[in-house]
C-alpha cells in the first residue's frame, strides 16, 4: 500500500514539473510569423533587428518589399559584437556591425523575390544560431 502511496505521490510530482515547464509563455528564439518592414515617410522600409548575449536575432524572419530601400537598424543590446550579414538577393553584400551596446544601421534594397539567408559573421556565432531569413516580395 504505501508503494503505491509514493508511486502516486511522485507522478503527481513529475506531472507538476512537466506541466510547469510547457506550454503558455512567452517565446524566446525564433518567431513564426516574419516580421513585416514598416515604411516611413520617404517610402524607405524601417526594420529593427535587436541581438544581444543570446546569440540570436530577434526577429529571425523579416518581409520587405522588392525593389524598394530597406534601412536596417541593428541594435545590440548585449556586450560581445554582433553583426547582420546578407550577401543573397542584393547587388552589394550587406554587412552591418555593432559593438556591445551600439546601434547602427544601413539601407539597401532587395531587387528580386525569394527567400534570403542572413547570420552573425563573427566566428561560431551562426553555428550557435545567429541566424535567420529575409523575405521579399
Amino acid at each position: 500500500m504505501q508503494r503505491r502511496v509514493f508511486a502516486l505521490i511522485g507522478l503527481l510530482a513529475a506531472m507538476l514539473v512537466l506541466s510547469a515547464c510547457g506550454g503558455g509563455g512567452a517565446t524566446t528564439g525564433t518567431t513564426s510569423t516574419p516580421a513585416p518592414a514598416a515604411s516611413g515617410s520617404n517610402g524607405v522600409q524601417q526594420v529593427t533587428v535587436t541581438v544581444g548575449n543570446s546569440m540570436s536575432f530577434e526577429p529571425t524572419s523579416i518581409t520587405v518589399g522588392t525593389g524598394q530601400p530597406v534601412q536596417l537598424t541593428l541594435r545590440n543590446t548585449g556586450l560581445m559584437p554582433h553583426d547582420f550579414s546578407l550577401s543573397d538577393g542584393v547587388a552589394q553584400p550587406v554587412h552591418i556591425a555593432a559593438s556591445g551596446g551600439q546601434t547602427t544601421s544601413d539601407t539597401f534594397t532587395i531587387d528580386y523575390p525569394g527567400t534570403y539567408a542572413f547570420d552573425c559573421s563573427m566566428p561560431g556565432h551562426a553555428s550557435a544560431g545567429m541566424r535567420g531569413t529575409i523575405s521579399a516580395q
